[in-house]
């Protein structure tokens, strides 16, 4: 066998561990617009790297039939390759986004590193939701009294509200009222330089009246947030700058 084969063999096996890879990536840890937003293609990078480019490159380099300790050398790559690859994925998985938060017109997509950076306990999002990211809005306490102080606490913590979960309630419950809330066309388009917002609409079809917009911000990338108001739901990203 050639070494040429040999990697090629070596390249088929990792794409199907590649095809599992993605598929876990882009429909469980960062699914729909999390994706593209919250780095999903960040983290695809370093398992595209680490399977599909560095194990069947060793194995191009080091593979000659009939050299002896050819068996060890594909061995270590493999350890090498599944080493790198575990690191690698951990590290997706952990900065995967956990909570889609809700607070004062704004939306923020946050991993478990978010409330880490912030002091803050990392809540349990499966109090609120089934599936990952739970959609959450943060509320302050009805008492005015109440919500002063934990205004307070906070601001003295440098914590921003929407971090902590005890203002936590599930969005779906909100949604309704929150829709009316959008930004209004004419601020969103003196922000649409690039003429964004039309080609959103042409492909979701529809107006601008049917869709309520909100910023969202993420760790890689903010924008508006679409969501129809007909049946409520998120519709994806529009690619404009929002208010921060």
């Amino acid at each position: 066998m050639s070494r040429y084969l040999a990697a090629f063999y070596h390249l088929l096996i990792s794409l199907v561990v590649f095809c599992f890879l993605a598929y876990l990536v882009v429909f469980v840890w960062y699914p729909e617009f999390f994706y593209s937003i919250d780095g999903g293609w960040e983290g695809m990078r370093i398992i595209i790297a680490v399977d599909l480019v560095l194990g069947p490159t060793l194995t191009l380099v080091v593979f000659k039939a009939g050299k002896p300790g050819l068996k060890f050398d594909l061995t270590l790559i493999g350890l090498l390759q599944s080493t790198c690859l575990l690191a690698g994925l951990y590290i997706v998985y952990l900065e995967r986004p956990i909570f889609f938060v809700y607070y004062e017109k704004h939306f923020y997509s946050s991993s478990a590193d978010t409330f880490k950076r912030y002091e803050m306990p990392v809540p349990e999002p499966y109090q609120f939701a089934d599936k990952l990211p739970a959609r959450v809005i943060s509320i302050l306490p009805p008492d005015p009294i109440e919500a002063a102080d934990t205004l307070l606490d906070l601001y003295r913590r440098g914590t921003p509200t929407w971090t902590d979960a005890n203002t936590y309630e599930q969005l779906d419950l909100h949604l309704q009222s929150i829709i009316e809330y959008g930004i209004a066309e004419a601020k969103i388009r003196a922000r649409d330089g690039a003429g964004n917002l039309d080609k959103w609409l042409s492909k979701q079809g529809g107006s601008f009246s049917d869709y309520a917009f909100f910023p969202i911000h993420s760790r890689y990338r903010d924008a508006f947030l679409g969501i129809r108001k007909q049946d409520l739901k998120l519709m994806g990203i529009v690619e404009i700058p929002p208010p921060m």
